[in-house]
């Protein structure tokens, strides 16, 4: 396993791909079965893997349960664990226990130490924004959590570039714990977040966990069930074939050459071995440039004026190019 650090703001190096417990933990649904998920931490771990990420609301805390079992034995140092806040573990919950406020806050955290039986949290996430809290209660909330030791770093999930850029720049002015990592969608079919988030945390130095990064195993499949995707995914299974891989590992070799962290969300042992040996393919660059062209991406306006227009001035290839696709 390689480590990576955790954006260019923080010291700390984690394990190049993130494992993902958002299945951990049998439910009523019947998503997991309890004994393979501690199969999988423990294989993840033996293979190097330090980073765990959680919510309070996976598996109705389940997930953060067996996580905490699983560290109990170990040296909980050794690793490094995420989780996030806003939904909450209950079905039901009142109104006044969810969303992005300072009551829930307080309320989630408090919860999802006691499910991981540890005293703090390496990185807390508020999970998705809930478009009412203003980001002064945010910060100042989560940054109260970092001078009391309950976590050590601030990440953002799910939460528009605009509502972002605010809480780091109210960070910076106003002396509070900066936002160390955003975790998105980000996959070769929903490259979204090229518009403006990547270079966002390329500017702020955050880093980028991308989570879906097989697009609900979309990209793992030998045929594609949707006609629109027939012909990328053709590609993709050309570039894996000349290789002698999969087309899932490729797809992940292609998110560690943007230098995000997949978030791996296995289901089976299987799955999480399969996924660990994507972390060997170094993609050529020719081969980037076929699966993002048949992968294709418009940034849309106002990028594409904004590129010809840079073009149309002799601007290419003076200092770096915010509107280019990455």
């Amino acid at each position: 396993m390689k480590y990576r650090l955790l954006g260019h703001n923080t010291g700390l190096a984690v394990s190049q791909f993130v494992l993902g417990t958002a299945r951990m933990g049998k439910m009523h649904n019947g998503k997991s079965d309890p004994a393979e998920a501690l199969q999988i931490l423990h294989h993840f771990a033996d293979a190097g893997g330090s980073f765990i990420d959680t919510s309070s609301a996976y598996q109705g805390g389940v997930a953060e349960q067996l996580v905490g079992e699983f560290l109990t034995p170990l040296k909980r140092d050794d690793f490094v664990i995420a989780s996030k806040y806003c939904r909450t573990p209950l079905s039901t919950p009142a109104r006044a226990a969810h969303g992005n406020h300072r009551k829930a806050m307080r309320a989630e955290v408090e919860g999802s130490l006691k499910r991981l039986k540890t005293d703090h949290i390496d990185v807390y996430f508020v999970h998705f924004d809930d478009g009412i809290t203003p980001i002064d209660e945010i910060m100042r909330g989560l940054d109260d959590l970092v001078r009391a030791g309950k976590i050590l770093y601030i990440g953002l999930s799910n939460m528009p570039v605009w509502r972002m850029a605010s809480a780091s720049m109210m960070a910076q002015w106003r002396g509070l714990s900066p936002v160390s990592v955003m975790q998105m969608q980000y996959n070769l079919l929903e490259r979204a977040i090229e518009r403006e988030f990547i270079p966002f945390a390329q500017a702020t130095g955050m880093a980028v966990m991308a989570w879906s990064p097989l697009f609900g195993g979309v990209l793992a499949k030998e045929t594609a069930e949707n006609p629109e995707y027939a012909d990328a995914l053709f590609v993709l299974g050309q570039i894996a074939d000349r290789l002698q891989k999969n087309r899932a590992e490729i797809a992940l070799a292609w998110l560690l050459a943007k230098n995000t962290l997949p978030v791996l969300g296995p289901r089976t042992l299987d799955q999480l071995s399969g996924g660990l040996t994507a972390g060997d393919i170094v993609l050529s660059d020719d081969d980037i440039t076929a699966l993002e062209q048949a992968f294709a991406f418009v940034a849309g306006y106002p990028y594409d004026l904004l590129s010809a227009t840079r073009h149309a001035a002799g601007y290419d290839g003076l200092g770096d190019n915010h509107y280019a696709v990455l």
